[in-house]
């Protein structure tokens, strides 16, 4: 059965795509896709001459689980939460990932050096930190 390789970003994958004739990558869409198109996959394509895709999903695990379970994967990346990917590698349905492929930084920094404590699980690596905030107007809520 084809397995999935997940990882966070389409950047971090794609020293797997060297030999590949296209990468296809699966994330939220939206403004987020587009981004990630811009500044990872055009540059990617442009430098190595392998075509990439982007498909959306609104949350990509779920796709990602029926794919691999029907035996019929159709994409080779997928960005999805940390907390799916960690419940989609125990559950074997991605591929598990060796952390020596992963390239040292332009300025020599050995890859696993660059990470957040334990942003590289078995089966990804998270590239991307983000949080949820809350703010208030004092003056609408003074107490």
């Amino acid at each position: 059965m084809k397995k999935l390789l997940i990882l966070s970003t389409a950047l971090s994958t794609f020293a797997f795509g060297a030999s590949a004739q296209e990468v296809v990558l699966m994330s939220w869409g939206g403004a987020y896709g587009k981004s990630q198109t811009e500044a990872y996959l055009k540059p990617f394509t442009a430098e190595t001459g392998i075509k990439t895709t982007m498909v959306d999903a609104d949350n990509p695990a779920t796709p990602v689980k029926a794919m691999v379970e029907a035996n019929n994967v159709t994409v080779d990346v997928v960005d999805v939460e940390y907390a799916d990917a960690i419940r989609l590698c125990d559950e074997g349905l991605l591929e598990p990932i060796d952390p020596s492929i992963f390239p040292d930084g332009a300025d020599g920094t050995p890859a696993m050096d660059d990470f957040l404590p334990g942003a590289v699980t078995d089966c990804a690596a998270a590239t991307i930190v983000f949080s949820t905030m809350y703010a208030y107007d004092t003056t609408k809520f003074p107490n």
